[in-house]
């Protein structure tokens, strides 16, 4: 079986590698914490954030975690990689939050343990975006299950103006427009070898999270600096998300 076929392992082995490197993410992602601060803010007073329940998919090392935890908020995750989940869970043990932890369960984002309206709030950040065109429906149609009436998803994912899309689109999946399969034999620490991407346009989001009262996709972008683009082999390189904030 190859990497692409075996998700489990491609992603147990960049966080191998991320490990090793000492390169794996300690700091949450800022749009995340913006767009959820946005919500906590005009719908929840601070002193209730303990009887607020929020889910990472695909938490990673934990660091969102643990900024939702700092609230008070109790916090679970879910990831394919088991030792992406042991990262999370030692973050929040070492933030002293190990008494928000809800549940680390090691499952896809396609399909999860949880019940029906077990959150207030879901979280994601450059997960679902590795997913295939049926993954992708699956992931979003659990975020609409798993959510209460009034709860908040906020996601972070690739969108179609993204340097990488840009310069290689005449190469996308033709069974899947807007996706690429990346593997240039470099780190798998990089989005350039780390297998299916697939680079949202707008238009996609209110199909993918039909019912919900709200659907705002919010478009950010930035630059990395030339160094750092030349590493991956650009003369320039436009970093493009989509920061999705939606309300069900």
């Amino acid at each position: 079986m190859t990497l692409a076929n075996d998700p489990k392992r491609l992603w147990e082995e960049s966080f191998e590698e991320q490990i090793a490197r000492g390169a794996y993410n300690t700091a949450p992602v800022e749009a995340l914490v913006r767009n959820v601060a946005y919500y906590l803010r005009a719908r929840h007073d601070a002193a209730g954030h303990r009887q607020l329940k929020f889910l990472e998919m695909g938490c990673g090392a934990g660091p969102n975690l643990v900024w939702l935890a700092d609230k008070g908020i109790e916090v679970s995750g879910v990831d394919i990689a088991s030792n992406a989940l042991a990262l999370a869970r030692q973050s929040l043990e070492r933030a002293g939050r190990a008494d928000r932890i809800g549940q680390l369960v090691e499952a896809s984002v396609t399909k999860t343990p949880f019940p029906s309206g077990s959150f207030d709030g879901i979280i994601e950040s450059c997960v679902f975006q590795h997913l295939d065109r049926k993954g992708r429906a699956e992931a979003f149609a659990e975020v609409g299950r798993l959510l209460k009436k009034g709860g908040v998803f906020v996601g972070n994912m690739l969108a179609d103006g993204h340097t990488t899309f840009q310069q290689k689109k005449s190469q996308q999946l033709a069974e899947d427009p807007g996706s690429l399969y990346l593997a240039d034999g470099s780190s798998k620490i990089h989005l350039t070898n780390i297998g299916l991407a697939h680079f949202f346009a707008k238009d996609e989001f209110a199909q993918l999270l039909a019912g919900f009262e709200v659907v705002d996709p919010l478009l950010q972008t930035y630059q990395l600096p030339r160094e750092e683009a030349k590493r991956r082999g650009y003369d320039d390189y436009l970093q493009c998300m989509w920061t999705v904030y939606a309300i069900k």
